[in-house]
């Protein structure tokens, strides 16, 4: 069944409706979150908070936008709104990445030669937890549209309606997080110098 479908039944009353929604699209918007926040426990959070809100607004839901780009510019608030709350008392970011690999490609050889054993185990976490960190150092209108492309493979147009913002606006952006990104991965020593 299509989303607008599904916002109709639930604007109805049917809550079984919203249940599909958010089977479709849970897992995805945690992944986004995940990435973005770095923490799993805020991830989760911040999804189960977007549901609540894109439910109780419904009715606001005009469908302009995609209702999936719809959510996400919610969950993408509230993720906006936890990193500054989380700036302002000071508290350590957590930890978590996988597939930032493809930016370092040295690393994913690297990492793939290796037999598994707990060393390379080891190794692999923290080079995870440096690519995490380097990620959580962008600021967040290059991170959000970085994340967004690279974890969940939205198209520029997609990500500008969750960004409110027009698609040359969110290219620039992510060439400029990509940028960013391999400068600061040149700078540990993780990507070669050209």
């Amino acid at each position: 069944m299509a989303d607008p479908d599904l916002v109709e039944q639930c604007r109805r009353g049917d809550t079984s409706a919203f249940d599909v929604i958010a089977d479709r699209y849970g897992k995805r918007l945690y992944n986004v979150a995940v990435r973005f926040l770095g923490n799993r426990e805020d991830a989760l959070d911040i999804c189960q908070e977007a549901f609540v809100r894109a439910y109780q607004s419904l009715d606001s839901y005009r469908g302009d936008a995609r209702f999936y780009t719809w959510l996400y510019s919610i969950a993408a608030n509230l993720a906006r709104n936890r990193l500054r709350d989380r700036s302002r008392k000071g508290r350590d970011r957590g930890t978590s990445l996988d597939a930032l690999f493809e930016n370092a490609p040295a690393v994913a050889n690297a990492a793939a030669a290796a037999k598994r054993n707990p060393g390379t185990d080891a190794m692999e976490h923290e080079m995870e937890e440096v690519l995490q960190r380097c990620l959580e150092e962008l600021p967040d209108h290059y991170r959000l549209p970085f994340v967004l492309r690279t974890f969940d493979d939205l198209s520029y147009e997609e990500i500008a309606e969750v960004m409110d913002c027009p698609p040359g606006t969110v290219k620039s952006r992510l060439n400029q997080a990509r940028k960013r990104l391999r400068e600061r991965l040149r700078d540990l020593a993780i990507l070669e110098a050209e």
